[in-house]
């Protein structure tokens, strides 16, 4: 994937990235369009900019349906993404690939089912290797420009990840104060 994105001005395409982040908006995806949140789907964020989330598995919790999931985030911005020679990128159908960023985030099925769309089933075996890269990569640095748009999607998802996070530890005492 080096040869794709060689002699791109970064810094151009990280402005315009910053300019989609100040319009960025999620838009609720219709009921009637929505699909149950399972492990290994991979799914579209309904926004403005084209980002997936990979869902490796559910999160167990005592309360009764209450899905809490880990989530791989990747994108389309595969330049800004190519941080190191390793940068696992998936590819799905025969034009789209998304690059795995180094992070991931915990969503709410709830959340996931009402800001995304499916986009197809994903094997374990994939799953289990992004996950070990995720696990294992050092996070790039900061002065750098892809580091930098790294930091940005991890301040992007980090308030949906405190909020399902807080969500469930919610509602888990509130289910132990009934009992």
């Amino acid at each position: 994937m080096k040869g794709l994105v060689e002699g791109i001005n970064l810094e151009a395409v990280y402005e315009l990235f910053k300019e989609e982040i100040r319009n960025f908006e999620l838009i609720p995806v219709e009921k009637s369009q929505r699909v149950k949140v399972e492990p290994r789907q991979l799914r579209l964020l309904s926004c403005n900019i084209p980002n997936y989330w990979l869902l490796v598995d559910g999160v167990e919790c005592e309360v009764s349906g209450f899905g809490l999931y880990r989530v791989l985030v990747l994108t389309e911005d595969l330049c800004l993404a190519d941080f190191r020679e390793d940068v696992p990128y998936l590819r799905v159908g025969k034009r789209l690939y998304a690059a795995c960023l180094p992070f991931w985030i915990y969503l709410t099925s709830d959340f996931i089912e009402e800001n995304s769309v499916f986009v197809a089933m994903v094997e374990e075996e994939v799953i289990r290797y992004l996950l070990e890269w995720v696990k294992k990569v050092e996070l790039p640095v900061v002065n750098d420009v892809r580091g930098r748009y790294i930091v940005d999607m991890m301040e992007l998802t980090s308030w949906w990840n405190a909020c399902s996070i807080l969500e469930v530890v919610d509602a888990c005492e509130l289910s132990g104060n009934e009992n």
